[in-house]
């Protein structure tokens, strides 16, 4: 489930400085909308804010609701139904005939701006987690608000309850690897003075890319890939071609032998590899090196008698890789191509087929 946490956490850095920031958390949804429970939005005092939970028609208002929580601490759930007709009550015309319920928190600075900073330092450690938000409750020794974020036994923060709890038995269901199909779900918690209700978000890293070949095409590549939010690294033995002014600045680009890949670069953390070299030799090293670090999405760029070739000459037969990489789109030109390939690469985090949505009654 991607929550769009790298630009959360650019905004609450340009506002760590502030007294308080306001968390607004999608908690329930009803029909169709924009976006599903767990998605977040951060607001500044200043009604600047970070993050969509719709379209961009409800954030203002969120903005503006913002305030009174900023005034007095109190967490407030917010409801937009936009079910009736033109949505006269809100006057925004969203036609979108769903209901958004909303929680808002107020985050303290002097209070670590509550998981926020674990979050970050989970992310820089690419630390898979899981986070809980207390949407409903009658005890009052876990309050509408309270949250809990486990990333690992060094890495927690929150309800005590939540972690040693709920955590213990349900953080195995996000533990290890990437998969971006994973959703929220909710849980009930009885304790010993009440029910508490509770949305469980898992909370992963975005996903880390590989580009062999630093060619002409391999630049949309990156950049497509840049602009989702994805760690991409790019690998090419050519310093005239792997150079830094040539891609995005968050690239990680290596200038290195197709031999020294698995030397140089930590494989079994990848999530996805692209072989774009149009060097036969160049992509069979570099290709059974991903294979034998089990890389879990591999494309490959050239006709299948290329792609069964290579297998066959690495002894890989059995392994399934994606070529001609990318979503049959009738891609020709470069930046066509890559929008295929990343688009097929998100299907497969997504465990999606990439079929047209309008034929798979979604």
């Amino acid at each position: 489930m991607h929550l769009g946490l790298s630009a959360l956490l650019d905004f609450y850095r340009q506002h760590q400085a502030d007294d308080a920031l306001v968390l607004g958390t999608i908690i329930a949804t009803e029909g169709s909308t924009y976006r599903k429970p767990g998605a977040m939005m951060l607001i500044a005092a200043d009604n600047s804010y970070c993050g969509l939970i719709s379209g961009g028609c409800l954030e203002a208002d969120l903005a503006a609701q913002a305030k009174g929580v900023f005034k007095d601490g109190t967490t407030r759930q917010v409801c937009y139904d936009m079910s009736h007709g033109e949505d006269f009550a809100w006057g925004l015309g969203l036609g979108c005939d769903g209901v958004i319920h909303l929680m808002l928190q107020r985050l303290d600075r002097e209070n670590r701006f509550g998981f926020l900073e674990t979050l970050e330092q989970a992310w820089k450690a690419k630390s898979n987690g899981l986070l809980s938000l207390v949407t409903s409750s009658d005890d009052t020794h876990h309050q509408t608000g309270s949250f809990a974020l486990h990333c690992g036994d060094e890495l927690s923060t929150g309800d005590t309850l939540l972690i040693n709890g709920l955590h213990s038995a349900e953080r195995r269901r996000v533990s290890g690897g990437h998969d971006m199909s994973r959703r929220y779900w909710h849980d009930d918690i009885e304790t010993a003075d009440g029910k508490v209700q509770v949305l469980m978000i898992p909370i992963m890293p975005p996903p880390s890319v590989l580009v062999c070949g630093a060619g002409h095409d391999a630049v949309p590549v990156a950049r497509l890939a840049n602009e989702m939010g994805w760690n991409c690294l790019i690998a090419d033995h050519r310093p005239g071609f792997a150079r830094t002014d040539r891609f995005p600045a968050n690239c990680d680009i290596r200038v290195l032998q197709p031999t020294e890949l698995k030397d140089s670069i930590t494989l079994e953390k990848l999530d996805a590899v692209v072989l774009m070299t149009h060097h036969l030799g160049h992509d069979r090293q570099y290709l059974s090196q991903v294979v034998e670090a089990g890389v879990p999405y591999i494309g490959l760029l050239g006709p299948r008698a290329r792609r069964d070739r290579l297998l066959r000459e690495i002894g890989a037969e059995n392994v399934h890789v994606y070529g001609p990489a990318g979503l049959n789109i009738g891609a020709e030109m470069p930046e066509s191509i890559a929008l295929a390939i990343i688009a097929e690469i998100h299907a497969f985090l997504n465990r999606r087929d990439g079929s047209m949505l309008t034929s798979s009654g979604e």
